[in-house]
C-alpha cells in the first residue's frame, strides 16, 4: 500500500525544503510536495492573495494525489500549517475524502495565534529582516547578499502578509485526529498547544521536539522517523 504525504511549506520556502525526506522515508510512503505560486517552478505566477485562493489553487493537487494513492496525508509546517487546516476544513464542507493523517507544524491553535495577529509584513526593510533573524531557518548568508535578498523578500512579504491577514472562523471540529507538531523553544507559537484539542472531534496528539521554529531541520531524522511512524502503523480511517 502506497501512502502519498502532501507537504506545504512554511513562508518563504518552495517545494525543494521538503526534497531531504525522500530518502529518509518509509518505501510505502510518497512525497508530494507541494509548489506554491511565485516561488520555486512557479516563480512567473502571481502571489496569492489571500489563504482562500492558496487552498482553491492547493485543491486539486490534494485530490489528485488522493486519487492516485491507496490513501494520503497532509503535512504544513508554520505557514504551511494555516493552509493545511483551511484545506482540511475545505475538503470536509465539499464531501471530499479526509487525509489518513493530517501534521500540523509550527504554529498554534487558530483562536490563539488570531488573538496576536502579527503584521510583520507592514515592517520596514531592516526590522523585517531582524523579524526573519529571530525566526531562524535562513542562512546567514542570505542576508550579506542583497541580489539574492531582493529575489526572496517579495516573496517573504507576501507570505507573511497571507499569514497576517488571516482571519479565522469557528466551524465544526475536523471529522479526525489531529498531530500537532511543535519545537520546545518556539517562541513564535502563541497559545497553549493544547488549544488545538477542540479543532478535530479526535482531539490532538502533541509531538515536542528540541529546537526553535525550524526544528524540522533541526530535527529532520527525528521528524521523518515519527512520520514513518505514525503512516505505516496506525490503522487506516473507517
Amino acid at each position: 500500500m502506497t501512502i502519498s504525504l502532501i507537504c506545504l511549506p512554511y513562508a518563504g520556502g518552495s517545494a525543494q525544503v521538503y526534497r531531504r525526506w525522500t530518502n529518509q522515508l518509509h518505501p510505502g510512503v510518497r512525497l508530494v510536495p507541494a509548489e506554491l505560486a511565485g516561488r520555486g517552478s512557479r516563480m512567473g505566477e502571481p502571489f496569492y492573495a489571500d489563504v482562500a485562493e492558496a487552498v482553491r489553487d492547493l485543491l486539486p493537487l490534494v485530490l489528485e494525489t488522493a486519487r492516485g494513492s491507496d490513501s494520503y496525508a497532509l503535512f504544513g509546517h508554520s505557514m504551511g500549517s494555516l493552509l493545511g487546516y483551511e484545506l482540511l476544513h475545505t475538503l470536509r464542507e465539499e464531501g471530499f475524502p479526509q487525509p489518513r493523517a493530517a501534521f500540523l507544524s509550527g504554529r498554534g491553535a487558530p483562536h490563539c495565534e488570531q488573538e496576536e495577529a502579527r503584521q510583520t509584513h507592514m515592517l520596514p526593510d531592516d526590522e523585517f529582516l531582524e523579524e526573519l533573524k529571530r525566526l531562524g531557518g535562513m542562512p546567514s548568508e542570505l542576508f550579506h547578499h542583497r541580489e539574492l535578498l531582493n529575489m526572496f523578500m517579495p516573496i517573504l512579504r507576501a507570505d507573511f502578509k497571507l499569514v497576517g491577514e488571516y482571519e479565522h472562523g469557528m466551524r465544526p471540529p475536523l471529522p479526525l485526529r489531529l498531530t500537532i507538531l511543535s519545537g520546545k523553544d518556539d517562541s513564535s507559537v502563541k497559545g497553549p498547544l493544547v488549544e488545538w484539542e477542540r479543532y478535530a472531534t479526535g482531539g490532538c496528539e502533541l509531538m515536542l521536539f528540541e529546537g526553535g521554529h525550524f526544528f524540522l531541520h533541526e530535527r529532520e531524522h527525528e521528524v521523518v522517523a515519527m512520520i514513518n511512524k505514525m503512516l505505516t502503523e496506525a490503522p487506516a480511517p473507517i
